[in-house]
């Protein structure tokens, strides 16, 4: 990471500030700190060392997409008056692989529970794991071609969803 001088100023500044006001944390914001102001380029990369990659807005709304996606399904499930053959476990939202697909698990993670947007995926849970412990992707990018070749529809027969869920 490089950073000119005015940055390193400013960030110095910034952790100056954050040493009184967190003073349990102090020797962490100096040590950083000292780094800026002696010019320790190695050092400057573990100011950022628990921030994620940057996801795309395409990546952003792929997740959106399929959160909307899960929303038609739960509304959908509701309306049917005959479930029977509609035990999938794919009916309920399982999440991202937090290992594979951390980037998607993260945002669906702060979406729904930070923003508290999609409670209806929350099915209950005051504290949902968005965590499917396995690769979901790949069967969600099938889904929403198949959810999107249908028109988008939030209204599905039983017969669609279990396509959809089959797919």
């Amino acid at each position: 990471m490089q950073l000119d001088k005015k940055d390193r100023l400013i960030i110095a500044n910034q952790l100056k500030i954050l040493e009184k006001l967190y003073p349990e944390e102090a020797t962490y914001y100096a040590q950083h700190r000292k780094a800026l102001e002696y010019g320790y380029s190695l050092h400057y990369s573990w100011l950022v060392e628990n921030f994620f990659e940057e996801m795309t807005v395409d990546e952003c709304r792929e997740v959106l997409e399929i959160l909307n996606m899960y929303r038609a399904i739960t509304f959908s499930y509701k309306k049917i008056q005959d479930t029977s053959g509609i035990q999938d476990s794919w009916l309920k939202f399982q999440g991202f692989d937090g290992n594979n697909e951390s980037k998607q698990f993260s945002y669906a993670q702060y979406f729904i529970s930070d923003l508290g947007r999609f409670d209806e995926l929350k099915y209950e849970a005051e504290y949902p794991d968005f965590n499917s412990h396995m690769p979901t992707l790949e069967k969600y990018r099938r889904m929403l071609a198949w959810w999107n070749s249908h028109g988008r529809s939030f209204e599905l027969s039983k017969n669609q969803l279990v396509e959809l869920l089959g797919v």
